[in-house]
């Protein structure tokens, strides 16, 4: 049973407005910001309830007694009798709508990303040690788009991929190795959890080379010492043969700081296994599991489309009406995912 309450903002109140809530949907996506929308059913009938929403206030979703989602009301959308529409974002929303400017001296990215999140107020859940040095300025840039920037470096530099997401009202960066998962339904409150892959309700699968690179090369940037012109040295190489010969040369190029000179070979061996794939991107239909969520790795076998093996959720949209939870995925091999 899924249950919406909201909270003013001034936290004064707190409002159960399940019973007139009707369609509810929310996202998850590999980004640090979530969505959630739902409709408010309402008339000007004398005796219906009082609408108490109002932009500002919280709205969480529970589910039992797992809060599923929490956010602030940003939008209100109406149009004459018809259901109300709140769109709902969760704190990230703040990170990505203000601008700002750091300046890093040679400090972690952990530590980076914890200083941007302590002076936005965001709460932290975990971060997980990211020893990439970080000495840079940012100008301009959103906090949200400065954070990207800093974990993306430390996943091209160590080969991690780090999953990243709100919980609780409070931000956690996670390995996505870590996060394997099954999801199970229940048609009644008082039977067995069914798997959700054992009756999927939809599928497609794509193939493409499209992305594919099967040659990598790791640039650095050497100054001359007699011009301000800048020199770019190749420093380590990484190919397939096998896909070169049997696709053509799909080349790509990085460029890392001459103090990381020494981990370049191993860079392009990282970037290379995690790029020289067919890409295959995958979509499937199911009975809904709160527990399905991006950056989560689920185990498949659908055998009228053919997607097999284990594959990551980069994004996950689910939808309640009348409660009947539905989950639509999208899924890629966890090697493809950038």
């Amino acid at each position: 049973m899924f249950q919406l309450l909201l909270v003013k903002n001034d936290g004064t109140r707190t409002y159960d407005i399940t019973p007139i809530t009707g369609t509810i949907s929310w996202d998850s996506n590999l980004s640090l910001m979530a969505v959630m929308t739902f409709d408010l059913i309402w008339n000007d009938t004398r005796f219906f309830p009082v609408n108490p929403c109002d932009l500002g206030d919280v709205v969480l979703l529970i589910k039992g007694n797992e809060e599923v989602y929490r956010g602030v009301i940003v939008t209100e959308g109406r149009s004459g009798r018809e259901a109300i529409k709140y769109t709902v974002y969760d704190y990230a929303w703040y990170l990505g709508k203000s601008k700002s400017v750091y300046q890093f001296n040679k400090i972690p990215a952990s530590q980076a990303i914890t200083k941007i999140l302590n002076d936005f107020g965001m709460p932290i859940g975990s971060i997980p040690d990211m020893n990439t040095i970080i000495d840079d300025i940012y100008l301009e840039k959103s906090p949200a788009e400065i954070i990207e920037d800093i974990y993306k470096r430390a996943e091209r530099q160590t080969g991690k991929r780090f999953n990243v997401e709100q919980r609780q009202g409070k931000i956690y960066f996670e390995e996505m190795k870590d996060l394997i998962i099954k999801g199970t339904f229940k048609l009644a409150d008082n039977v067995e959890p069914y798997d959700v892959m054992a009756n999927p309700l939809g599928a497609d699968r794509t193939r493409s080379i499209e992305s594919m690179r099967n040659r990598i090369k790791i640039l650095i940037e050497r100054n001359e010492q007699d011009t301000e012109q800048a020199k770019y040295e190749v420093v380590a190489l990484a190919q397939d043969e096998a896909l070169i010969n049997k696709y053509g040369l799909l080349e790509e190029t990085y460029k890392i700081d001459a103090e990381d000179q020494a981990k370049a070979r191993e860079v392009s061996r990282i970037l290379l296994q995690r790029l020289a794939k067919i890409q295959e991107t995958n979509s499937l239909k199911l009975m809904g599991d709160v527990a399905l969520k991006a950056g989560r790795l689920l185990d498949v076998a659908e055998p009228i489309t053919g997607i097999s093996g284990q594959f990551m959720i980069i994004t996950a949209k689910h939808t309640v009406a009348n409660q009947m939870h539905v989950t639509e995925l999208g899924l890629a091999p966890p090697e493809a995912v950038k």
